[in-house]
């Protein structure tokens, strides 16, 4: 398991094992999506991940006219039934929250990503897709 302060020092944790097997290609996409800005590959925009050997043989500009090679079963939109089942009581114990805060290195929260959730604000289109809510405090519109 990755703990926070791995994520927080990635320059000097970020390594792939040699028993991940991983391909040349697969590994130097890993670790040029997985560094600074200043190397990061698409810095200068998505033709440079495109033109990625790792992507040797995809046509983008196809890419989404194919059938996914697998379909899950979905009963609704929020089904998860897909995903291993968590132990909450688990969850509570493990050395989550309450033990980064002792640890000597943490840094207040400011790089933590507890309870984040990732809600995709564009469509494939570009248009936004945003949720209006009402935030009663400030009586004003917020976008989710």
């Amino acid at each position: 398991m990755v703990s926070v302060k791995q994520v927080i020092n990635w320059p000097k944790t970020l390594s792939i094992p040699l028993e991940a097997n991983l391909s040349p290609e697969t590994s130097n996409l890993i670790l040029r999506l997985c560094c600074g800005p200043e190397e990061r590959l698409g810095k200068n925009g998505s033709s440079e991940v495109k033109s990625h050997p790792f992507f040797t043989g995809i046509n983008f500009e196809t890419l989404r006219q194919h059938e996914a090679p697998y379909i899950p079963p979905l009963r609704h939109p929020t089904d998860t039934s897909n995903f291993d089942p968590v132990d909450p009581d688990k969850l509570r114990r493990s050395s989550s929250r309450d033990s980064l805060l002792k640890e000597e290195s943490y840094d207040g929260g400011k790089h933590a990503f507890f309870e984040f959730t990732f809600r995709r604000f564009f469509d494939d289109e570009g248009i936004a897709q945003a949720t209006k809510m009402h935030d009663p405090e400030s009586d004003t519109a917020i976008f989710v």
